[in-house]
């Protein structure tokens, strides 16, 4: 689990929770963008975006929870790029799991924007952000 809560930290994010508000899939599962808040109480949004999937697993833990809005985030291991190790993210209803060939995180106030009008940061797992 201490794998999952340094991948949380690599993603910028400071200490406080956040909440996933939406998961797309597009291009036939080759793209994830997974929407988000960062503090509940200022929701601040980012965004995860997978591309180039080429696997995507997913359970449901609490099917009587699907009806809600948001899903509280647990945890996230990166894995690996270039489809060598699925990032799985956990949250107190489901876990996905991604083999994907690149991951970015885009932070910013307008989340019906365009994803490149947001700041940008492409990570890896295990070593520091790359911008």
């Amino acid at each position: 689990m201490s794998d999952w809560k340094d991948d949380y930290n690599l993603l910028g994010l400071g200490g406080f929770t956040s909440l996933i508000t939406k998961v797309n899939v597009s291009l036939w599962g080759n793209e994830v963008l997974i929407e988000c808040v960062y503090n509940p109480e200022e929701r601040l949004p980012y965004m995860l975006e997978f591309k180039h999937c080429r696997d995507i697993n997913w359970t449901v833990h609490d099917e009587e929870a699907v009806s809600e809005l948001e899903a509280e985030f647990f945890g996230i291991s990166l894995g690996d790029a270039e489809h060598r190790k699925p990032a799985v993210i956990t949250t107190d209803i489901f876990e996905i799991s991604i083999l994907y060939g690149s991951f970015s995180i885009h932070k910013g106030e307008n989340l019906n924007g365009e994803v490149a009008d947001l700041e940008t940061e492409v990570l890896v797992s295990q070593s520091p952000a790359v911008l």
